[in-house]
């Protein structure tokens, strides 16, 4: 790729988390008005701060475009920004923003529980954005699909369009239709978009199939150029107009999953930013998703590529006999 001012651009989602260990499932219904969890943490989190964060520790050259509150949620987000490399100079920061908070309620299995507070005005508009800085970057994610606000049926098709014209490739991760926009409220973004990564799930609510190949032809036909669809503990399933393939998972215990999807997109893109197949793109990315659950935090575990490829080297791997 030639060369630019920015390897990424990230756009979407920035959210204060608090995560919570080892309350029992049924604290709220109980008549005990205490609880001592393990661990209490403040993190900074959102897909794309998730994706960011990591692909800078990856050591790419990457910008958060997002809006963030002034206050001190914001200032909090802003330095932990800034102590993982993540370039903040297009950050935007109304005097009306109010970045909305997340309590992470994580149970033995690993698996979470999302408590979402209120925020106010905290989804950026398009006239927020500077079309010609997409000129300036090699890769534009939307972190993510269903969570960018008016820009999901207004406006992140126009910047997908103008970063393919400028030569970036264009990812989009998926969300939850919290906002019950229904499942063909993203359409119009599908024919700019060089690489789809939705969850399972989320692929299913949109496509109506469950069928791994029936979703990815959904999105093929609509315009993506290449589908991945993320598995979790199942791995994952690339599909474009020339290959498929499923990359089998790595067998570990989870500690905590939040964040493991954006961990997942991160190490794919930073892949594809090396020059490597889809194949090897994959292998990647189910590493380190699968290490990003073995500690607390959406993007606090993992800290270097070679920690990854370490981990690779040395875990076992489930073998689910896919074809």
């Amino acid at each position: 790729m030639q060369n630019k001012e920015y390897d990424v651009i990230c756009i979407g989602q920035i959210v204060q988390d608090i995560l919570v260990t080892n309350i029992p499932s049924d604290a709220l219904t109980s008549e005990k008005d205490t609880f001592m969890a393990d661990e209490i943490l403040f993190a900074s989190g959102g897909d794309a701060v998730n994706e960011a964060s990591m692909l800078a520790k990856y050591g790419n050259r990457c910008a958060l475009l997002t809006r963030l509150d002034k206050k001190d949620v914001g200032d909090m987000i802003y330095g932990d920004l800034v102590r993982q490399g993540v370039d903040t100079s297009l950050l935007v920061r109304p005097d009306d923003c109010r970045t909305f908070t997340a309590i992470v309620i994580i149970g033995p299995d690993g698996n979470h529980t999302f408590f979402d507070g209120p925020g106010h005005n905290f989804t950026l508009k398009m006239s927020d954005i500077d079309l010609s800085v997409f000129e300036k970057t090699k890769v534009v994610t939307a972190g993510s699909l269903f969570a960018l606000g008016e820009l999901d049926t207004d406006g992140i098709e126009v910047i997908f369009k103008k970063a393919q014209e400028s030569g970036a490739i264009t990812v989009a991760d998926m969300n939850n239709d919290s906002d019950r926009k229904g499942p063909k409220a993203v359409e119009k973004v599908y024919p700019y978009t060089d690489y789809l990564m939705p969850s399972y799930d989320e692929a299913v609510y949109v496509t109506g199939e469950t069928d791994p190949d029936k979703i990815a032809d959904y999105f093929l036909s609509a315009g993506v150029k290449n589908v991945v669809l993320k598995m979790g503990g199942d791995g994952c399933f690339f599909k474009n107009a020339e290959k498929r393939f499923f990359t089998d998972p790595y067998r570990v215990e989870p500690v905590d999953t939040t964040g493991c999807g954006d961990n997942f997109v991160a190490a794919f893109i930073h892949s594809l930013l090396k020059g490597m197949e889809p194949e090897a793109c994959a292998e990647f990315a189910c590493g380190a998703g699968a290490l990003n659950s073995q500690g607390l935090g959406a993007h606090l575990h993992i800290q270097s590529e070679a920690q990854v490829l370490d981990f690779m080297a040395g875990a076992e791997r489930k073998t689910l006999g896919r074809e």
